[in-house]
C-alpha cells in the first residue's frame, strides 16, 4: 500500500509538470526535452505502483523491466538538450555530445537484457548496467553545469540539483542491488516520493529560463512584399468583376466604361504601390500586427551604415546624414546641425525642406542645453501641445513656427554634443514609441561619430592645402635668395670689370637666367603648384658642371676634373640649379685659403659627381637627423634649409641618390649618383 501510495505520487508530480511544460512554459529552451523525460518518469512510476510488493526489494527493481533504462534516458536527454544549446556551436562541443551519444546508445540497447536475463541468468548484469547509467548520469550532470557560463548558472542550477539528486540516490540503491544483492523494502518504496519531490525543483529552473523568440522567423521584406501584391491581386479581381459587370450590364457604353475602368484602375494602383505614403503606412500595419517589434534591426543597421559609408554618391555627406536618420521612420527629410569651432551649432545640411536660413543656435541656448543633458528625442508636435512634458526646456521660435518640423534628434559623442538633426514630419502619421527613440538615439550616436571623422577630414584637407601653399613659399623664397644672390655679385664686380666685355657677356647671362627663374616662379603661383618637372633629355654632366663653374663667383673658386664624359636623361636646369647649391653650400662653408674639388667619373651603369670641400664640416647627428628634413641648416637666418632637401628629391625622381660623408672640420663631400644614358633609357622605357 505505501509503495503504490509512493509511486502514485510521483506518477501524478510528473504528469502536472509534463502539462505545465507543455501550457505555460512551452517556448522555453529544453521544454520538450523536459516533457518527455516527465512522461518515461511518469511511465515508470505507474509501472512500479502496479506491482506488488515483495518481500526482497531487489524483485521490485528488476521486475520495472526496460523503464528503468527509459526514465534515466529521459533525463540524460534533458541534460544533453542544456549541452547542446550551451556548445553546440563548438567543435569541442559537438565531439563531446557525439560521445555521450553513443554512451546513451550503449545503455540504451541494455533494454534487451530483461528479455534474455531469465533464461541467461544475467539479473547480475542487469543490475551493473544501471549502476554505470546512473554514475554516467551523475557525471553529465556536472558537466553541464560546470561547461555553462556562471551568468547562465542561475537558470540550471535547480534543474541540475534535482536530477543529480535523482541519480544520487539511484545509487545509493543501486550500489547495494549490486554488491550486497539485496535493498531494503522501505527505501525501494521511498524512490516514489524522493522522485516526486524533485517536480518543484525543475519546475522553478524552467520558470526562470527566457522565452525563445516568438517572431515569425519570416522576412519583414517578404511579409511586406506579399502582403502588397496580396493587396493588389485582390484590387485586380476587384477591378475584373466590375469590369465584367459593366460589359454585361452596361448596354451600348458597357464596352467603353470598361476601358475606361481598366486604365483607371491600373493608373491607381500604380500611383498606391509606388506612393510613399501608402508604403509607410503598410509598414507601419505589418510591423505592428506581425512581429513583436517594430524594427529589423540587422537590416536597418546594415543599411544605415551603407547610406553613411557611400563615397562616391551623388548626394553630398550631410544631405546622405540626415537621409540616413530620416529613413529609420520613414521621414522623407530634415536639417543637420553641426557644432563650429567657437561651440555654437551652425545650419550646414538640408534635405527636401526648400532652403531655410536659420540663424545659429548658441551653445548656451536652453535647445543645446537640453539634448546635451538629457540626450532625449523631442518630439516637437508633442511639445506643442504640452510643453509641461519637457520641463526646463524653451524651443527656439525657428523651431515652432515650422509645421512640417517633427523630430530633434542629438548626435552625441562621448560627452559632446556634435550636433543635431530636425527631421521632417513623417510620411504617414506614426506615433514615436520607447523603440523608436532608442533607435534614433543609437542612430544618432553613430552619426555623430561620422560627422566629427568628416569635421577632422576637412581640417585635414585644408592643413595640407595651406602646407602646399607654405612649401611653395619657401621655394619661392630660396629660389629669390638664389637670384638675388647672383644679381649681388653682378653688381660687386661691376665696378672693377665694367670695361671687361667678357663680364659684361656674363652678366647678362647672369640677368637673362635670374629672368627665367622668376618667371618660372610666377607661373607656380599662378599654377599654386610646386615646380613640375621639365620632360627629360639628354644632357652632358660634364657641360652642366662648366655651366655651373662659369656662372658662379666667389672664393674658393671650385677645381673640375673630368674623367669621362658622362650623358644622363635629366632637365638640365633643374640639374644645373643642384649642382649650383651644393657647390655654393661648399663656398659658404670653406675659407677663401681652402680648396673645392669636383669631379665627374663613370663606373658601370653609374655616372658620379663628387664635390669635395675642405670646410667646417657636420657632425654626426646632423647628417643623420637634419640635414635632409627641410627648414634645417647650419647657416643661421642665412639660410632657409630646403636647398638640400629639394636637391636629394630630385636626384631621387631620376632614379639616383646623393650620399655625405663629413666630419667637423675636416670638410665634406657630397657623391650625386645618377644613371648614365643607355641605362636611364632602358629604366624609362620599362616605366612606360
Amino acid at each position: 500500500m505505501l509503495s503504490a501510495a509512493s509511486f502514485a505520487a510521483a506518477l501524478a508530480a510528473f504528469l502536472v509538470l509534463a502539462v505545465l511544460t507543455l501550457t505555460l512554459w512551452r517556448d522555453r529552451p529544453g521544454a520538450l526535452s523536459v516533457v518527455v523525460a516527465s512522461l518515461l518518469t511518469a511511465g515508470w512510476a505507474a509501472d512500479l505502483s502496479s506491482l506488488p510488493l515483495h518481500d526482497d526489494a531487489r524483485e521490485l527493481i528488476l521486475a520495472s523491466g526496460s523503464w528503468e533504462l527509459m526514465r534515466a534516458a529521459g533525463w540524460f536527454v534533458v541534460l544533453l538538450a542544456i549541452l547542446h544549446r550551451m556548445h553546440g556551436h563548438t567543435q569541442r562541443g559537438k565531439r563531446t555530445l557525439r560521445l555521450w551519444a553513443i554512451v546513451l546508445s550503449g545503455f540504451l540497447l541494455l533494454m534487451l537484457v530483461p528479455v534474455v536475463g531469465p533464461e541467461l541468468g544475467l539479473d547480475g548484469v542487469y543490475g551493473l548496467a544501471l549502476l554505470l547509467m546512473t554514475i554516467a548520469g551523475l557525471v553529465l550532470v556536472e558537466q553541464v553545469y560546470r561547461n555553462t557560463p556562471e551568468q547562465e548558472r542561475w537558470g540550471i542550477k535547480l534543474l541540475c540539483l534535482g536530477v543529480g539528486g535523482l541519480f544520487a540516490f539511484d545509487l545509493f540503491v543501486l550500489a547495494d542491488l549490486v554488491l550486497f544483492q539485496a535493498v531494503e523494502a522501505t527505501t525501494a518504496q521511498a524512490r516514489g516520493l524522493i522522485n516526486a519531490l524533485v517536480v518543484p525543483l525543475v519546475a522553478v529552473s524552467l520558470r526562470r529560463q527566457l522565452p525563445r523568440g516568438l517572431a515569425p522567423t519570416v522576412s519583414r521584406h517578404l511579409v511586406f512584399h506579399t502582403a502588397a501584391l496580396t493587396g493588389a491581386g485582390l484590387y485586380l479581381l476587384a477591378v475584373g468583376a466590375a469590369s465584367y459587370l459593366l460589359r454585361e450590364f452596361g448596354g451600348d457604353w458597357g464596352a467603353l466604361l470598361q476601358s475606361a475602368l481598366l486604365f483607371g484602375a491600373g493608373l491607381l494602383l500604380v500611383l498606391v504601390l509606388f506612393s510613399g505614403s501608402f508604403q509607410a503606412r503598410l509598414r507601419v500595419l505589418i510591423n505592428k500586427h506581425f512581429f513583436n517589434y517594430k524594427y529589423d534591426y540587422h537590416d536597418e543597421w546594415l543599411r544605415f551604415t551603407a547610406t553613411l559609408s557611400k563615397e562616391h554618391d551623388e548626394l553630398p555627406f550631410r544631405q546622405r546624414a540626415i537621409y540616413a536618420v530620416a529613413e529609420l521612420v520613414d521621414s522623407p527629410g530634415g536639417v543637420l546641425w553641426v557644432q563650429n569651432p567657437q561651440g555654437d551649432y551652425d545650419l550646414e545640411g538640408v534635405l527636401n525642406l526648400g532652403e531655410p536660413n536659420h540663424p545659429p543656435e548658441p551653445q548656451t541656448g536652453s535647445l543645446a542645453q537640453y539634448l546635451f543633458e538629457s540626450g532625449w528625442v523631442i518630439d516637437v508636435d508633442e511639445y506643442r501641445d504640452d510643453p509641461a512634458a519637457y520641463p526646463e526646456l524653451a524651443l527656439p521660435e525657428w523651431l515652432l513656427a515650422n509645421p512640417r518640423y517633427w523630430l530633434v534628434v542629438p548626435l552625441l559623442q562621448g560627452s559632446e554634443l556634435t550636433g543635431f538633426v530636425v527631421l521632417a514630419q513623417p510620411r504617414a502619421p506614426r506615433p514615436i514609441e520607447w523603440e523608436d527613440r532608442d533607435l534614433l538615439k543609437i542612430a544618432g550616436r553613430q552619426l555623430a561619430v561620422y560627422v566629427a571623422l568628416t569635421q577632422v577630414g576637412e581640417a585635414l584637407a585644408e592643413a595640407r592645402q595651406f602646407e602646399t601653399f607654405h612649401r611653395l613659399a619657401a621655394f619661392l623664397v630660396h629660389d629669390l635668395k638664389n637670384v638675388s644672390g647672383q644679381l649681388s655679385l653682378v653688381l660687386a664686380n661691376a665696378e672693377r670689370h665694367r670695361d671687361n666685355p667678357e663680364f659684361l657677356e656674363n652678366a647678362f647671362r647672369t640677368v637673362g637666367h635670374a629672368r627665367e627663374r622668376l618667371d618660372r616662379t610666377l607661373a607656380q603661383l599662378r599654377n599654386a603648384q610646386p615646380e613640375q618637372a621639365a620632360p627629360a633629355q639628354r644632357v652632358e654632366l660634364g657641360a652642366v658642371l662648366r655651366q655651373v663653374l662659369q656662372a658662379l663667383h666667389g672664393e674658393p673658386q671650385p677645381e673640375l676634373t673630368v674623367e669621362q664624359e658622362v650623358q644622363v636623361i635629366a632637365d638640365q636646369e633643374r640639374l644645373a640649379n643642384v649642382v649650383a647649391h651644393l657647390v655654393r653650400n661648399a663656398q659658404d662653408a670653406t675659407p677663401a685659403d681652402g680648396w673645392i674639388r669636383l669631379r665627374l667619373s663613370q663606373r658601370e651603369e653609374w655616372g658620379y659627381i663628387v664635390i669635395e670641400d675642405t670646410g667646417q664640416g657636420m657632425d654626426e647627428a646632423f647628417l643623420r637627423e637634419r640635414l635632409f628634413r627641410p627648414f634645417q641648416t647650419t647657416k643661421g637666418n642665412a639660410g632657409m634649409g630646403i636647398g638640400v632637401y629639394e636637391a636629394r628629391e630630385y636626384i631621387a625622381s631620376l632614379g639616383g641618390r646623393i650620399e655625405v660623408s663629413s666630419r667637423p672640420g675636416a670638410g665634406t663631400r657630397f657623391t650625386v649618383q645618377l644613371l648614365a644614358r643607355g641605362s636611364a633609357e632602358s629604366s624609362l622605357a620599362a616605366a612606360g
